[in-house]
């Protein structure tokens, strides 16, 4: 058995079924004996480039709970992907690499560089299996670690043992593998006794004429809160809202305003601008969320996460708790039972519930009439009647993002993926290719600029190839949009962001996918049956949009 061999028999004994990879010399030997003797248990999904299958194999590893595997060479190959490592590792993703390395016999040559330099700054870790014997107690740490904690990691295999035979006798049958994942909030972390109290006397201090606000985070989806949280507001008539990471936790509640902050909704901004009182739970309160504290600055804030790591990181609060949020909040709503105060019907109103129900993403807004062209905000508000119900949103990063944040509905946390951990462009639309492949319940609907697309136009090959059904967006206005909002803030010439496409549509029916040109309310109309129901394969929807029509978001501190 070949060590490469070796490889792929653990990779199915971890129960592994998907790899990505684009082939390379060093580690072609994993991915032909995949698909010649193995395609019953891994398929192999391959990918034209290393940063798409890096970034393919993220979003798969983000879709759901598994690791997500990439198999790429090493050296050049191994370098494309900084981009993408970079993504998940500002994510935590849990995201296997494994790669080759320059030969235990050689010393530099073609290829290399200081790889493992490299890699340390890009990844959790980078390990190196140099010998047989190095290779279960790595590899099974390695898996241990990336269910248990985060990565990516990458695992590196000399080019010259990749292929040697190994003499590493391994009993297959009756070997423990499989390390499972830690139970999420298996030991909930117990709040003090005393900060129950004084978060209970600092409610009570509040302004007692307006209704108090709980702001819930990813710590509260984590630790499935919802119905402790909704518990305590009904009891004191508070309004619900998310982060942005947590968008549409609370589905459809008639009292929830939806996620504040720089790219957050007016009703979401008005209400926590307005509130004496915020119980913040499981987030981080960055400054995105806060407008670098404006929305917040003259609240009471009580401030409760697990990790002490995020309590006042950005924020300053009148109070931080150490603990489990749906413990905590458990415990403050029995407070509130023993003190007999219950403002259930104070604040929950059919005016508010009216207003909330009424409101609009933009507030009033007449749409920009350009010829050949849609307001990004009518042709948001139009996709989210009409693109599948059940669905899994991308959003690769550009000024075009934040029109799909505001106006596209989001029922769970789960339904929505946020790809712009690192900054960058480019990265968005293989992750949805990437999750598409293992997502079966939903429709994957990636929303891409022009330029993004452009950055990565080869994933849809393998979308096309693999059959992959997804909806693609693509937000075209012929420019790097952030670029030309940002020049014109600056009182320079926008025209040197301008940068005209071809016809998307055009190319991507080349590629084989099913494609359409949208520029009107009636283009959408001619293709409405296909936009709704779940495709059988890729759909690319080249939509047209006036670059001038700026969001909110580019006249903030964070883009002056």
């Amino acid at each position: 058995m070949k060590f490469s061999d070796l490889i792929i028999r653990y990779l199915i004994e971890e129960d592994v079924d998907t790899i990505f990879t684009l082939m390379a010399e060093d580690v072609m030997g994993i991915t032909a004996t995949l698909k010649t003797d193995w395609s019953d248990d891994i398929r192999v999904v391959d990918a034209r480039h290393e940063q798409l299958a890096m970034s393919m194999a993220d979003g798969y590893a983000r879709s759901g709970s598994d690791i997500g595997v990439c198999v790429v060479g090493r050296g050049p190959a191994i370098a494309q992907t900084g981009t993408a490592l970079g993504t998940a590792m500002v994510n935590g993703s849990k995201l296997l690499v494994i790669t080759g390395e320059t030969p235990t016999t050689t010393l530099g040559g073609l290829k290399y560089f200081e790889q493992e330099t490299f890699l340390s700054t890009l990844t959790e870790d980078a390990v190196s299996i140099r010998s047989e014997e190095a290779f279960l107690p790595t590899m099974r740490d390695v898996f241990r670690r990336l269910r248990r904690n985060k990565g990516p990691i990458v695992v590196q295999v000399p080019w010259n043992l990749m292929d040697a035979e190994a003499d590493l006798s391994i009993d297959w049958e009756h070997e423990r593998f499989g390390t499972d994942a830690v139970a999420p909030n298996a030991a909930r972390a117990e709040p003090l006794a005393k900060q129950i109290d004084a978060a209970i006397e600092r409610y009570l201090d509040s302004d007692a004429t307006l209704p108090p606000l709980i702001l819930a985070g990813e710590g509260a989806v984590q630790s499935d809160a919802i119905a402790a949280i909704e518990a305590f507001a009904s009891r004191t008539g508070a309004l619900l809202a998310t982060t942005l990471q947590a968008r549409g936790y609370f589905g459809d509640h008639p009292y929830a305003v939806g996620f504040p902050g720089t790219f957050g909704s007016p009703l979401a901004n008005e209400v926590i601008g307005q509130s004496d009182f915020i119980l913040a739970l499981g987030c981080s309160l960055n400054n995105h969320t806060t407008d670098v504290g404006r929305l917040v600055d003259e609240a009471t804030i009580v401030h409760v996460n697990d990790d002490p790591a995020h309590l006042e990181r950005y924020t300053p609060v009148s109070l931080a708790i150490v603990g489990d949020v749906r413990t905590t909040v458990e415990r403050l709503t029995a407070e509130l039972e023993t003190l007999d105060i219950d403002f259930s019907e104070k604040f929950w109103t059919e005016s508010t519930k009216r207003r909330i129900a009424t409101a609009t993403p933009w507030g009033d807004v007449t749409y920009a009439d350009t010829s050949g062209r849609m307001d990004p905000r009518e042709l948001i508000t139009e996709l989210d009647g009409r693109l599948p119900e059940d669905r899994l949103v991308v959003t690769d990063a550009g000024h075009f993002m934040n029109w799909v944040i505001d106006g596209i509905t989001i029922r769970h946390p789960d339904d929505y993926m946020w790809t712009l951990d690192f900054g960058a462009i480019g990265v968005g639309f293989p992750m949805g290719i990437g999750a598409a492949w293992r997502v079966d319940d939903r429709t994957t609907v990636t929303f891409v600029g022009d330029a993004g697309f452009m950055m990565s136009l080869q994933a849809l090959d393998t979308a096309v190839q693999q059959d992959i059904s997804t909806i693609i967006v693509i937000m075209n206005d012929d420019a790097l949009g952030s670029e030309y909002q940002q020049l014109k803030n600056r009182g320079l010439s926008p025209e040197s962001a301008v940068a005209k496409t071809p016809d998307l549509a055009a190319l991507a029916r080349d590629f084989g996918a099913d494609a359409y040109s949208v520029s009107s309310v009636g283009d959408l109309d001619a293709i409405g049956d296909i936009i709704t129901d779940r495709p059988s394969g890729p759909v690319v929807l080249d939509c047209k949009i006036d670059r001038d029509v700026k969001h909110p978001f580019y006249d903030s501190d964070h883009m002056n």
